[in-house]
């Protein structure tokens, strides 16, 4: 089961989508996906989405800033870069090597997190990725190695 503490509040899941875009004390949006049902991979050398399905948090927001955070352990072939990016509404939001990158030669762990202000309405969010070469994969096969992406609105 994953854990996670935001502005002191405690949140846990088994594997799905929690929250309900409910306001928490504090007032605070959060939603988060944790999955654990298989690792993904990507040869792709342009970003695109982790997983377009599983991996995609739609909130409605007021006129405010959100905060999107991945975290997972990394692997590639050949001790190739990965770089992550985040979208929202299908718009990328880093630069053109996304918001952070790793080589990760053996497994790293990751935590890539992003600031943006987002208009009130209904938005999509969505991590993505890509490799400079050869493969990358992002476990998510079990309990001890999910992969988390999360969102919360800041008020």
């Amino acid at each position: 089961m994953g854990r996670l503490r935001l502005f002191g509040e405690l949140i846990e899941s088994g594997g799905a989508i929690e929250g309900d875009g409910g306001a928490p004390a504090g007032g605070h949006q959060i939603a988060r996906i944790v999955r654990t049902a298989g690792d993904y991979q990507t040869t792709s050398v342009s970003f695109v989405d982790i997983d377009t399905t599983n991996l995609a948090i739609s909130l409605t927001a007021g006129d405010s800033w959100v905060f999107l955070l991945l975290t997972g352990s990394v692997s590639t072939t050949g001790g190739a870069y990965v770089w992550f990016d985040f979208t929202i509404d299908g718009q990328r939001q880093g630069a053109a090597k996304g918001v952070q990158f790793v080589q990760a030669v053996y497994v790293e762990d990751i935590q890539i997190g992003w600031l943006a202000q987002v208009s009130a309405g209904n938005h999509v969010f969505r991590p993505q990725w890509r490799v400079s070469a050869v493969q990358a994969l992002l476990r998510a096969s079990s309990a001890e190695t999910p992969v988390m992406f999360a969102v919360v609105e800041l008020k």
